[in-house]
């Protein structure tokens, strides 16, 4: 046997195919963490981390474009998921969930930045899933949710998510370029930014 034919996967048996899949998005991801664009990825490197062919990834995706659309699904997912965990292990007012909210948002871009990163990115504009209107609709729409208790109408509610996600975001991307700022401790910052946009409005 040569030493190609050792690096690679022996073909999975029936049934397996859905696990192959599952492992081909991790390796995705994983590479994704390590690029500062995700149009760098290939087919290759993906095949490479898996232990497989190049030409076996097109029995699951299409095209490199399927295979990223189907990876950030995965990492909206997840990001999506640490929010709500964290906001129902809260004590269920608006505030402390807002709060929640926003450390589980810091909490993702320092532990996965190269997902974080690729999330927001404007090179890599994919496709949305049919019924929705962007990435994310559904964390944001829960967010607003959140607000709605505490604003005067459902466009008070949108306006604070829009404000309030401006503001978690704002604190996380412009910490690094912008280094030299006396930035204030980061919790310090989301203690204000839940406090200011839970304070209920006087149109309720």
């Amino acid at each position: 046997m040569t030493q190609k034919q050792a690096g690679r996967r022996a073909v999975a048996p029936r049934g397996e195919g859905t696990r192959l899949r599952e492992e081909i998005l991790d390796a995705t991801i994983a590479l994704v963490e390590e690029l500062d664009d995700p149009w760098q990825l290939s087919l290759r490197a993906v095949a490479r981390k898996v232990g497989i062919t190049a030409t076996s990834i097109y029995l699951h995706f299409e095209s490199l474009e399927a295979l990223l659309l189907a990876a950030k699904h995965r990492m909206w997912q997840q990001f999506g998921e640490d929010m709500v965990a964290a906001a129902e292990a809260s004590d269920g007012t608006p505030y402390e969930k807002v709060l929640a909210f926003g450390r589980a948002y810091v909490t993702y871009a320092n532990e996965h930045p190269g997902a974080f990163r690729t999330l927001f990115t404007k090179a890599w504009k994919l496709p949305v899933d049919d019924g929705m209107t962007f990435a994310g609709e559904a964390q944001f729409a829960l967010l607003a949710q959140v607000l709605h208790s505490v604003s005067g109408s459902a466009e008070e509610a949108h306006l604070r998510a829009v404000q309030l996600w401006c503001g978690i975001h704002g604190l996380v991307v412009l910490r690094q370029p912008m280094s030299q700022f006396p930035w204030p401790d980061v919790d310090e910052q989301l203690v204000s930014l839940a406090r200011a946009w839970t304070t209920p409005s006087p149109h309720r």
